[in-house]
C-alpha cells in the first residue's frame, strides 16, 4: 500500500514537471515571437488631426525632424536624402480611390512603375529625377477624406528602402 502511494506520488510529480516544462517552452516561444514582431528602432506616429497612424523607423526618421505644415507633416533623414510626408486630403465628390488617383494624376516628370487600387485605397510608385516616390491613400469609410503618406528616397537605394516602405504602407490606419 505504501509502495503504491509512493509510486502514484512520483507519477504525479513527473506529470507536474512535464506540464511545467511544456508551459515554460510555450511561454518562451511566445516571448521570442513577440520580440521578433517588434524590431527595435520602430515607433508609431499618430495624428488625430490628420486622422491617421502608421509605423515609422524612428532610428532613421526622428520625431525631431518632423516639420508641421498646413497640409500635414514631413519627416526627413538627417542627411535629407529621404523623407516621409503624411497628409490628409478631402474627397468632397466621394470619388473611388481609382477615380481620385486619376484626378490627382502623376507628378510632373514622373513615371509610374506600380499602381494598385482597391475600393479602400490606392498605392502608386514611380521614379522622378533619380528618386523613387511611393504614395498610399486610405479612404475612410465615410468617403469624404483620405489619409495619405508619400515617401521619397534615392532610386539607387531601392533595395535598402523596400522593406521600410512596405511596413509603413501596411501599417497606415485611420484614427479618430
Amino acid at each position: 500500500m505504501q509502495a503504491e502511494r509512493v509510486r502514484l506520488e512520483n507519477q504525479a510529480a513527473r506529470s507536474l514537471i512535464a506540464a511545467a516544462f511544456f508551459l515554460l517552452c510555450m511561454l518562451t516561444s511566445v516571448g521570442i515571437a513577440a520580440a521578433a514582431e517588434r524590431p527595435s528602432g520602430w515607433g508609431r506616429y499618430r495624428d488625430s488631426q490628420l486622422g491617421m497612424a502608421f509605423d515609422f523607423p524612428s532610428h532613421v526618421f526622428s520625431l525631431k525632424s518632423a516639420e508641421q505644415g498646413r497640409d500635414g507633416v514631413v519627416f526627413s533623414t538627417a542627411d535629407g536624402r529621404a523623407r516621409i510626408r503624411a497628409f490628409a486630403v478631402r474627397n468632397e465628390t466621394n470619388d473611388t480611390p481609382r477615380a481620385f488617383l486619376g484626378k490627382v494624376g502623376r507628378p510632373e516628370g514622373a513615371r509610374f512603375t506600380y499602381v494598385r487600387t482597391t475600393n479602400r485605397f490606392f498605392a502608386a510608385s514611380g521614379t522622378r529625377d533619380g528618386n523613387i516616390f511611393y504614395s498610399r491613400c486610405n479612404f475612410h469609410a465615410r468617403g469624404q477624406r483620405a489619409s495619405c503618406f508619400q515617401m521619397d528616397y534615392p532610386q539607387a537605394e531601392k533595395r535598402a528602402w523596400d522593406a521600410t516602405v512596405t511596413r509603413i504602407s501596411l501599417s497606415l490606419a485611420a484614427v479618430d
